[in-house]
C-alpha cells in the first residue's frame, strides 16, 4: 500500500511539473535580447565592424602599412620587427566571422528576393576573401564560414582557386545589382545601389590586375570586357565623389581609429620610405600626408622596424607625424577604394601589350590618376600641373630614378594608398616598387641576411592549428621565419627572399 502510494505522489508530482513547465520556453526568452536581426541590422554592424578590423592602428598602422614603407612605430616597436601578437594574426577568425554573418544576410535578401542587398553582402565577401588570401595565402574559400553547416573543418583552397572564385562573385554582384532591389543600414555607400555596383565593378579591376602576370589571359578577358567592350554594363569608379569609406561619425566611441589611438598614444611616425620619395619629387600631397617634425619643422622619416641604436639617434620632436586627415581627425575615413586606383589599374592595364596594348589611354589614365590623387588631398590645379612635370613624375619623361612609365604608374598607385595598408603591401609585393628591405631592426637578426624584402605574408593562427590541425598543417610548409616562404600566387618577382 505504501509503494502504491509512493507512486501515486511521483504520477501526480510528473503532472504537476508537466503543466508547471508549460511556456518555460516563452518564459525563458529574454524580449531585449534578439534571437535574430534584420538583414540591414546585421550589415551595419558588419560595416562598422570591417572598418576597425582594417582600419585601425593594429592592422594597417603596425603592420601592413609598415610592410609597406608608409608607417612607422616610434615607440613600442615590436611589430615593427616582426614580433607579432598572436592575438592580430588570429583576425583571421574575425574575418571568419564577417562571412558567416555575410552568409546570413545573403539568405535573408535571397527569402525577400531583393538581389541589391544580397549583391551587398557578396561585393563585401569579395573583398574579404581578397585582402585575406594576399594576407596568408590558401585560405577556407569553398567549404570556410559553414560552421553552422557542419563544416567544422574546412579544407584551404589555393589563391589561384580563390582568384577564380572571386572574379565569379563579382560577376554575381553585378548581375544582381541590375536586378535592383533596395538597401538599408548602409554606412559605407548611403544605401547607393549605383555606387555599389561601381564598388563590385572596381574590386573586379583589382583582383584581374593584381593576376595579370600570372595569368594574362584571363586578366585581359576581364579588363577587356569592363573598360572596352561593356563599360555601360560594367561602371566603375567615376570620380573622388565614389570614394568607397567609411566616413566616422566623429563621436565617441565611433571616432575614426587613428583619432582614437592618438588621444592617449604616440607610436606611429612617417616612414623613411615614403617622405624621402614625396621630398624627392616635390609631392604637394606632403602637408596632407604627414607634420613636419617639431624640431626643425623639416618633414623627416625613420626606418620602419628601426633597432635600438636608431631609436636613440632619432628623438621624438625630430620624427614627421601622420597628417591631420589621416590621424587628427575625429570624423575622418577608413578607406576601401579610391577613384585614383582605378585609374591607374586603367593606366596599367592600357599601358601593357599583353593587356589592352594603347599607350594613349595609358597616359590619359595615369594623368587622371595622379590629378585624382592630388584632388583628393586639396592639391590646386596649377600645383598639379607643376607636380606632372616632375622628371620622376610625368609621363616619357627621364628623370633621376630611371623609372618607366609602368614603374611610374606603380609608384604613384603606392603614393595614393596610404592608409591602405593591405593594398599598399600587396601592390609592393607585386610590383617591388618602391624596392625595400627587411626592418634593420629585424627580431631575430638573421632575418637581415636571410631575407632581402619586407614580409611575403601572415602566418595561418594558433586557432587553425588547434581547431584545423590536419588541414593547416598540410598547408603551412609555404611559410619559412614566419612571416616569409612561398610567395603570394600573383607575386612573379624573381630574386627576392
Amino acid at each position: 500500500m505504501k509503494k502504491i502510494k509512493l507512486l501515486g505522489i511521483f504520477f501526480i508530482s510528473l503532472l504537476i511539473l508537466g503543466s508547471c513547465t508549460d511556456g518555460w520556453e516563452d518564459m525563458n526568452t529574454d524580449p531585449n535580447s534578439a534571437s535574430d536581426a534584420p538583414a540591414e541590422n546585421i550589415l551595419i554592424n558588419v560595416q562598422r565592424g570591417i572598418a576597425n578590423t582594417f582600419g585601425d592602428v593594429w592592422w594597417t598602422g603596425n603592420n601592413t602599412s609598415s610592410y609597406a614603407g608608409h608607417i612607422a612605430k616610434i615607440q613600442y616597436i615590436d611589430e615593427n620587427r616582426y614580433q607579432e601578437r598572436d592575438v592580430i594574426i588570429a583576425r583571421w577568425g574575425t574575418i571568419m566571422g564577417y562571412m558567416v554573418d555575410l552568409n546570413k544576410v545573403i539568405e535573408k535578401a535571397q527569402a525577400s528576393e531583393n538581389a541589391a542587398m544580397e549583391g551587398v553582402a557578396l561585393t563585401i565577401q569579395a573583398m574579404l576573401w581578397q585582402i585575406m588570401t594576399d594576407t596568408y595565402g590558401a585560405v577556407p574559400f569553398t567549404e570556410g564560414a559553414k560552421g553552422e553547416d557542419g563544416v567544422l573543418q574546412p579544407a584551404y583552397d589555393s589563391q589561384q582557386t580563390v582568384y577564380t572564385g572571386l572574379l565569379a562573385m563579382l560577376e554575381e554582384a553585378n548581375t544582381l545589382f541590375i536586378e535592383g532591389g533596395t538597401i538599408k543600414n548602409d554606412i559605407w555607400n548611403g544605401n547607393s545601389v549605383a555606387l555599389w555596383r561601381k564598388f563590385a565593378n572596381s574590386l573586379h579591376l583589382r583582383v584581374a590586375i593584381r593576376m595579370s602576370n600570372v595569368n594574362p589571359t584571363v586578366a585581359k578577358t576581364e579588363l577587356q570586357k569592363i573598360l572596352v567592350t561593356s563599360p555601360a554594363t560594367y561602371p566603375v569608379l567615376a570620380s573622388n565623389a565614389d570614394e568607397i569609406t567609411l566616413n566616422w561619425f566623429g563621436t565617441s566611441p565611433y571616432w575614426e581609429p587613428f583619432y582614437g589611438d592618438q588621444r592617449s598614444r604616440d607610436d606611429h611616425g612617417m616612414c623613411k620610405t615614403f617622405i624621402d620619395a614625396l621630398l624627392a619629387t616635390s609631392d604637394p600631397r606632403i602637408g596632407e600626408f604627414a607634420y613636419p617634425a617639431t624640431s626643425d619643422a623639416t618633414y623627416r622619416g625613420v626606418p620602419a622596424g628601426m633597432t635600438n641604436a636608431q631609436q636613440q639617434q632619432n628623438p621624438i620632436a625630430t620624427i614627421s607625424r601622420i597628417g591631420f586627415r589621416y590621424r587628427k581627425s575625429p570624423t575622418g575615413a577608413t578607406y576601401f577604394m579610391r577613384y585614383a586606383e582605378v585609374k591607374f589599374i586603367e593606366a596599367e592595364a592600357y599601358e601593357r601589350a599583353d593587356l589592352l596594348n594603347n599607350a594613349t589611354a595609358a597616359q590619359a589614365a595615369y594623368v587622371a590618376g595622379v590629378t585624382a590623387s592630388c584632388a583628393e588631398h586639396g592639391v590646386s590645379a596649377a600645383n598639379i600641373t607643376t607636380y606632372l612635370a616632375n622628371t620622376n613624375v610625368g609621363w616619357g619623361l627621364a628623370g633621376s630614378w630611371n623609372y618607366t612609365n609602368r614603374q611610374k604608374i606603380y609608384y604613384q598607385k603606392w603614393v595614393s594608398l596610404f592608409k591602405q595598408g593591405h593594398e599598399a603591401w600587396a601592390e609592393t609585393r607585386r610590383t617591388d616598387i618602391p624596392v625595400m628591405g627587411v626592418a634593420p631592426g629585424a627580431v631575430p637578426a638573421s632575418l637581415l641576411t636571410a631575407h632581402n624584402r619586407p614580409p611575403f605574408r601572415w602566418p595561418y593562427p594558433t586557432s587553425e592549428y588547434t581547431l584545423n590541425k590536419a588541414v593547416v598543417e598540410a598547408n603551412d610548409d609555404a611559410i619559412v621565419d614566419r612571416f616569409w616562404g612561398a610567395k603570394m600566387w600573383w607575386d612573379t618577382r624573381t630574386g627576392v627572399n
